[in-house]
């Protein structure tokens, strides 16, 4: 019985952590996306994928206003955003320092 306490207890704290990542990623305003989004029109997609791919980019901005990309969700081409969007200023006007947030990009 103390054993199935104990596995219960371990997997309400595993749901509770992922709850509390989960809140930290914030979608992203849209002056800042188009921002992004133009940077991305410089590079030639049709050569990493085929079709239509939709891209979550997990990133967030350093006191600098550069764009550090923490994480995508398509792994052909997460090095190719990272090396396009790492370090690149953009204008910040609404978004916090330090603070992941995401942005939807669909790639054609």
């Amino acid at each position: 019985m103390k054993s199935v306490k104990n596995l219960l207890a371990v997997v309400c704290f595993a749901f509770a952590a992922n709850f509390v990542n989960a809140a930290e990623l914030t979608n992203i305003k849209k002056p800042e996306s188009a921002q992004i989004q133009s940077i991305l029109k410089t590079i030639d997609f049709q050569n990493f994928i085929e079709n239509e791919t939709k891209v979550s980019i997990s990133f967030f901005i350093n006191a600098q206003n550069e764009v550090i990309v923490v994480s995508t969700n398509n792994k052909d081409l997460d090095a190719i955003v990272k090396s396009t969007l790492n370090y690149k200023k953009i204008a910040v006007n609404e978004l916090e320092y330090n603070k992941v947030y995401t942005v939807p990009v669909v790639i054609k």
